[in-house]
């Protein structure tokens, strides 16, 4: 996932990677004497005003943006996001870029909260139209400080969901949805091979009978695939998001880029291999401009509790994580049934989240989480624990649902993520443990 987060949807008949905080471009009743000036002649786009909470945050203090903002005529936005700079240029986006429109009256853009590392940032609006990225002023600085004393640093850092607020009414609300990555605002980055991975798929992954990786407890395996065979196990999966089995179908949600065909779901050499082309796909009438993979374990298998775990070869994008590829549980009713997000690459970071109607909690692992490693979470009544590679990386306790999850794993594109084509996820084994 989405993540989706993933917010993945807004609805199942039946995520994110839906928008998590319900993205709606509602205007808030003020007038123009309460905007901050006319629009420049060559953008129509103006914020008012531009806000953090806290200012100046340390290491562990979760960080929310306020934008508000009008323009001089309506403006369909493919997204909107409040982007953030390090000092060597590295992006920081706030997660929550959807697409809407604006309109002339003043309203308000508030994405999910985050944390960031200590140092200085630069942070400013930014919106995409015509597939071309608009910065606005203000362009404001803010630092961060060291992580306070009181709370020593975790080995993740946890960022806490942002509350719902009103924003742009997307123009056309996707039927799905999931996390919302962050969208860099600047050009799209280049589309680059996947170097092949060198490492052998079932090389140091534990037998399915051993217990999940680093997760303390008596287990007993329920379920789980070890992609030994020749092709995807229909009996457990479905190779795109929930369609029949032959249909290629649209993403999780608008923030993606790529329809999900089953002929990029496929399974060789000991592993599952979802692979994402730039290959320009039509379904229901939008063309996309990639095509990828996945496969969900929904009408086939569901779970309430337990520990999730899969070995997955993430595509990289030099030191970091390519595209938007997820492992993820979903229920029937979202959010109110609960999204847990094990792993899921966001900005080039493995993270993990939590999302039902309390929010979307969660974090991001520090390191290079590209090429092989374990995702596995930890599924008991009222927390949520994550383990990568056999380490605990975090812990979620609130909104945490009692309601039957699918399984899911895909390998997304979307803009705001290192874009790399073709790029092959592949997946050693997923397993699944009870008590």
């Amino acid at each position: 996932m989405p993540r989706h987060s993933k917010h993945r949807r807004v609805s199942h008949p039946g995520k994110v990677r839906l928008a998590a905080f319900g993205l709606s471009l509602a205007a808030i009743g003020t007038g123009a004497a309460a905007w901050a000036g006319p629009a420049r002649a060559a953008e129509p786009v103006v914020v008012d005003s531009l806000s953090l909470t806290p200012s100046s945050p340390d290491a562990n203090a979760t960080v929310t943006a306020t934008a508000k903002l009008h323009a001089a005529r309506s403006v369909s936005v493919q997204a909107l996001t409040v982007a953030v700079r390090g000092a060597d240029g590295s992006n920081y986006d706030f997660r929550g870029a959807v697409a809407g429109t604006l309109g002339t009256k003043q309203q308000t853009f508030t994405p999910e909260g985050r944390t960031f590392p200590a140092g200085t940032y630069k942070v400013f609006v930014a919106y995409e139209t015509n597939n071309v990225w608009h910065n606005l002023n203000p362009v404001k600085t803010f630092t961060s400080g060291p992580a306070s004393a009181a709370t020593p640093a975790p080995s993740a850092t946890p960022t806490t969901a942002a509350p719902t607020t009103a924003a742009p009414t997307p123009t056309a609300a996707p039927t799905t949805a999931k996390p919302t990555p962050t969208a860099a605002p600047t050009t799209a980055a280049p589309t680059t091979a996947a170097p092949t991975p060198t490492a052998a798929p079932s090389t140091a992954a534990p037998a399915s009978g051993t217990g999940p990786v680093g997760i303390p407890g008596s287990w007993r395996s329920v379920w789980g695939d070890e992609f030994n065979a020749t092709s995807v196990d229909s009996s457990k999966w479905t190779a795109n998001w929930l369609g029949c089995a032959t249909c290629t179908t649209p993403p999780v949600n608008g923030a993606e880029s790529g329809a999900y065909a089953p002929s990029q779901a496929t399974v060789s050499g000991g592993s599952l291999h979802l692979t994402a082309v730039n290959q320009a796909t039509t379904v229901n009438g939008t063309t996309y401009p990639y095509r990828s993979g996945m496969v969900q374990s929904n009408g086939k298998a569901q779970f309430t509790y337990g520990a999730f775990e899969a070995r997955i070869y993430l595509p990289p994008s030099g030191s970091q994580v390519a595209n938007w590829p997820a492992f993820w549980t979903d229920g029937q009713s979202w959010p109110a049934d609960g999204e847990m997000d094990i792993m899921e690459g966001l900005s080039g970071q493995a993270c993990y989240h939590y999302h039902s109607p309390s929010g979307g909690p969660g974090g991001c692992a520090g390191g290079n989480f590209s090429g092989w490693h374990t995702f596995g979470a930890d599924w008991e009544p009222g927390s949520v624990t994550y383990y990568y590679d056999g380490v605990k990386v975090g812990q979620i306790t609130s909104g945490i649902s009692s309601s039957p999850q699918y399984v899911i794993l895909n390998n997304a594109v979307s803009s705001g993520n290192p874009t790399v084509t073709p790029a092959d996820m592949q997946v050693d084994y997923v397993r699944v443990w009870q008590h």
